[in-house]
This record gives structure tokens, sequence and C-alpha cells, in this order.
């Protein structure tokens, strides 16, 4: 008597071929999204920040406020750690009070309205400014010691 035996199908894990391929699809996503310039080397509860870091949290750019809560504010609040308007560990994805005069002191440099509102406007902003020229005190951040 003979046996039939099926072939069962092998998995095997994911290669490094295609571990380096997602990570090179997801770099050039956020590249040509113009979200990633250079990696941050400070943790989230640091302030202490080397260079900007990759702000992926949304691509939505409605209208948000206080109150707020979720990815389009996590974008917002990295956007402004990364001109320093805000710290790192204030990225909670909640739009609270630290987050809304962080927003109203960045449209105020800008010479946008300082409502506290990150309408279409600011997010423009958001996106196209740079760091500030000298240190900018916000809510969230710690004072700037004198040299010793």
């Amino acid at each position: 008597m003979s046996t039939f035996r099926i072939p069962t199908p092998r998995f095997r894990r994911p290669g490094r071929a295609l571990k380096r391929a997602a990570v090179l699809a997801a770099g050039a996503g956020l590249l040509t999204t113009g979200l990633l310039a250079t990696p941050a080397s400070a943790a989230m509860g640091d302030n202490v920040v080397h260079g900007p870091a990759a702000c992926a949290f949304s691509e939505d750019r409605g209208a948000v406020a206080l109150g707020e809560a979720g990815d389009q504010v996590s974008q917002i609040q990295c956007l402004l750690a990364n001109r320093q308007y805000l710290g790192w560990n204030n990225l909670s994805g909640a739009f609270d009070t630290n987050t809304l005069a962080a927003v109203a002191h960045f449209q105020a440099d800008h010479g946008l309205v300082p409502d506290g509102v990150v309408s279409p406007t600011t997010w423009d902003a958001l996106y196209k400014a740079g760091p500030p020229a000298g240190p900018v005190q916000s809510p969230g951040r710690p004072e700037a010691q004198p040299a010793v």
C-alpha cells in the first residue's frame, strides 16, 4: 500500500533583503513627503535636540485646536519641537495649554494671527519654517542657563 503525501508549504522568515527593501521604501516615502531630515538623537523625554526628528504621525492638514487629541496633534507637537517652540517631553498627542502657547508663539513669530488654532496657513508655516535664529522660550522648555 502506498501513501500519498501532500506537501505543506514552507514559510520562511523575512530575509535581510526584504527587511532592507521595507526600510528603504519607508524612508523614500518620508523623504518625498518632506518629513525626514536628519535623525534625532534625543529621546522623547529629553529636551536636548541635536537635529530634527522625523515627524510622521499624520498627513491630515485640517484645523486643530485646544482640547483635541490624536495623530494630527502629535504631528503638530513634533514640528513645534523640531522648531524649538515645544520641549520634546511635551509630545503627548493631546492639544493642551503648553501646545496652545507654543502654537500662538510660533504664529506670532511667523506673521500669523496668534490665535492658537492650527489652520492650513499655520500648517504651511510649520512645514516651511526652519529652527529659530535664537533661543525661544515657550512653556515646556527649560529656561536657558547663562554661560559660566
